[in-house]
């Protein structure tokens, strides 16, 4: 009898979701309030709930509740490591400073309420010089802790932009020519940046286990490496979360080869599930990793960035000369969103980025069906999906007139040849239905462009057929393949191809008598083709 009771609670929950009263990131009801509405016992009720999250179909959020699971039907994408480093080719890296640019709203929050700072009319909004109010970076100072990073308040540096605090750091520690290291795929700003720059961009893609060191270190040492960048945590747009074992390994050829680095962290708060997290930073003891970390939101003045630079004094000087201080409502919302007592703090955004993700995921998986496979995401505000095949370039053209602010092409973020065939998808953007039914049009579009392809191929009687129609002459003394031709120079006719007397003479005198014979038969002269037989005997 209690087994048919929990199943009870399985039914119900399956029979909302058949009528779409249960969505994946919808919350799910209190326990107590449905053992009222069912009239089961409370420990039935959790007994039901235990089930259904062994089974995949919701999840506990600490703090929060049961949330609805977006269960996947359609095989995740698999992240491979690159084998070799690689560069971006020279015509796309002329262009990837404003691309990268124009998709900005793609790689941040679009959320209109976050950081939104509140201007007290009684008082004027004058800047703040220096490093910022010693109580906010108190805050930020509590806050990467969460991150495993103990700083000082006194070492962290406020500012208004992440980017501004990067180019900083790039134009001070590297100089025009240098050679450059970046982790892929990663944030499009990052290298465009360094193109921008005059730096030799070099890349390394990473897997879902980290980068091949051996390769890492290979171009270290062989390509004169001036810096390394590393997306952190959770970063866009894979979203991946970094073994601790791979960030030891990283500091400790850092360390031996004296090399800086720069680690972009923007978001390790977007964690989908509470855990204990480190980054590059929280292990480096030689204070050789420039440590950039902030919130970016889609509005005009609702950033807020803080750099911790190391060991480099001269960063220092750089970031007070850039003027990047945050304002007196802009450090103040940026206090209350380091509080997790406020409504909208970073841990209650994190929370609701989840939800948001598995609605999205559920939402391109529907509309695309077997066509997309979704790399697994720990965090982050992305959906790194591959496509079966790439979209064209008008197709590509196409969707980002219209959704440029919520997609990001893969061949920006990774230099790769297969990162044509994979899209960055924010979370956060609020078209993502209208997205979906796009994709999902050029998607058909490709998949019925190349039936006919593989469906007119012929096969050995349309080759005879047509050989048989269009007769070909081939010279004397040549020993060609199969693959050597293309049907159509195979297939030629008499006139249009007039050979010399001499070869008309003794090469081909049965072929002319052949077809002489057969002239007042078939009106189009038909000559006996050498690689009829050469094609006949391939085809079996």
């Amino acid at each position: 009898m209690a087994d048919f009771l929990y199943k009870g609670v399985v039914d119900w929950f399956l029979e909302q979701m058949s009528q779409g009263a249960l969505t994946p990131g919808d919350k799910m009801p209190s326990l107590r309030k449905l053992a009222k509405q069912l009239e089961l016992s409370l420990n039935t009720v959790i007994h039901g709930y235990e089930i259904l999250a062994e089974e995949g179909w919701i999840e506990s959020r600490p703090k929060s509740g049961y949330f609805v699971c977006h269960k996947p039907t359609v095989k995740h994408a698999h992240l491979l490591a690159g084998d070799r480093v690689t560069q971006f080719s020279e015509p796309l890296s002329k262009k990837m400073a404003w691309s990268a640019l124009s998709h900005r709203a793609a790689m941040v929050d679009q959320s209109d309420e976050f950081l939104n700072p509140v201007q007290n009319l009684s008082e004027s909004d004058l800047p703040v010089l220096g490093k910022g109010h010693l109580a906010v970076r108190e805050a930020v100072s509590e806050h990467l802790r969460k991150v495993a990073i103990n700083v000082h308040p006194s070492h962290i540096w406020l500012g208004r932009s992440p980017l501004a605090m990067y180019t900083q750091a790039i134009q001070t520690l590297t100089q025009v020519s240098d050679a450059v290291l970046v982790i892929t795929p990663c944030d499009p700003r990052l290298t465009s940046t360094l193109i921008s720059l005059g730096r030799n961009v070099y890349t390394l893609a990473a897997g879902e286990r980290g980068v091949d060191l051996d390769e890492a270190v290979r171009c270290l040492r062989d390509d004169s490496i001036k810096m390394v960048v590393f997306p952190s945590q959770f970063a866009f747009p894979s979203g991946s979360e970094i073994s601790n074992l791979s960030l030891r390994r990283w500091l400790a050829i850092l360390q031996q080869l004296e090399v800086p680095a720069i680690e972009w962290d923007m978001t390790s708060h977007l964690g989908y599930k509470s855990s204990t997290l480190m980054t590059y930073k929280s292990l480096d003891e030689k204070n050789q990793v420039v440590y950039i970390g902030g919130v970016e939101s889609k509005g005009v003045d609702r950033n807020a960035a803080w750099c911790l630079p190391g060991q480099y004094q001269a960063l220092e000087g750089a970031l007070l000369s850039a003027d990047l201080a945050l304002s007196d409502p802009q450090q103040q919302a940026l206090m209350d969103a380091l509080q997790s007592s406020q409504r909208n703090s970073l841990m209650r955004r994190a929370r609701q980025i989840w939800s948001v993700a598995e609605k999205s995921k559920s939402i391109l998986e529907n509309a695309l069906g077997e066509t997309v496979r979704f790399a697994s995401a720990k965090g982050g505000l992305t959906l790194w999906l591959q496509l079966n095949q790439a979209l064209s370039e008008a197709q590509l053209t196409q969707l980002l007139a219209k959704h440029r602010h919520g997609v990001v092409p893969g061949y920006f973020l990774s230099a790769q040849p297969e990162a044509e065939q994979w899209l960055a998808v924010n979370v956060s953007y609020e078209g993502i239905e209208s997205l979906a039914q796009q994709l999902a049009r050029f998607v058909l579009t490709v998949a019925e462009t190349a039936e006919p392809i593989v469906a007119s191929q012929p096969t050995p009687e349309d080759i005879e057929q047509t050989v048989t129609d269009n007769p070909v002459k081939e010279e004397a003394g040549l020993l060609l393949e199969p693959s050597d031709f293309e049907l159509e120079d195979v297939m030629i006719k008499e006139e249009d191809l007039p050979l010399p007397k001499d070869e008309q003479d003794n090469s081909f005198t049965s072929v002319t008598e052949k077809a002489s014979e057969s002239e007042a038969e078939k009106p189009p002269k038909t000559l006996y083709n050498p690689m009829l037989d050469l094609i006949n005997h391939d085809f079996g």
